[in-house]
């Protein structure tokens, strides 16, 4: 995993505070330098589609330097990897917010289930994995869940890692064939579907879905 990666999981960017914070715009580009080790370095940050990426120049020959990106032993790569992580530290504090979950459209559903229910995720732990339970506030039942899957176990097609939302569907009846809605538990659980968080389906669409596992939440 890239240094940016690991440092900005679950972290979003506030827009409006790149320029102030030092950021050049070009386009929907957003760039930023920092020179590292008495300027023997150049970290260079880019922000595109609200993704951050990061890349350490040698100045000297304007080559990357991608061993920050490894594990790698000696203090010379540490001191670096050290220098970098502060610079990216600090722009992740000043420019970018934590959120409950990795995926752009996770997030958004959980702000639009919060808005329209007042229900905010409960984050549980299963094995090393956190995974954000939305409850109903008068029955405490589920009305669904955000977790990290493999799309394996959706799909059959991919060792990717994707977030899905399982939601409390009691009527087969409820349940359609849509593409994007998916069956996963129903040898083991007829009161499940599963929707992978990848725009497949609209944030609309989705929020149509929950709308049914809250009302089955009330039963």
């Amino acid at each position: 995993m890239k240094l940016a990666d690991e440092l900005f999981l679950k972290h979003t960017v506030v827009e409006d505070a790149l320029i102030p914070y030092g950021f050049c715009k070009n386009g929907d580009l957003y760039f930023l330098s920092r020179p590292i080790r008495n300027g023997e370095f150049d970290l260079r940050v880019v922000i595109k589609d609200r993704k951050i990426d990061a890349k350490l120049i040698e100045t000297a020959f304007d080559e990357e330097y991608a061993m920050i990106n490894v594990d790698a032993s000696g203090s010379f790569v540490a001191s670096l990897k050290k220098e970098c992580s502060r610079v990216l530290l600090d722009i992740r504090e000043k420019c970018f917010k934590k959120e409950f979950f990795i995926s752009g459209q996770a997030n958004r559903i959980a702000e639009l289930i919060k808005s329209k229910y007042g229900v905010s995720p409960e984050i549980m732990k299963f094995g090393s994995a956190s995974n954000g339970v939305f409850r109903n506030p008068l029955t405490r039942k589920w009305i669904g869940m955000i977790m990290q899957s493999r799309k394996s176990k959706i799909t059959g097609d991919s060792e990717e890692k994707v977030e899905i939302l399982s939601l409390n569907f009691k009527d087969e009846a409820q349940k359609n064939d849509k593409k994007g809605i998916y069956h996963p538990y129903k040898k083991k659980n007829k009161n499940w579907i599963v929707i992978i968080l990848d725009d497949t389906l609209s944030d609309r669409e989705i929020m149509d879905l929950v709308a049914i596992g809250y009302e089955n939440s009330n039963r």
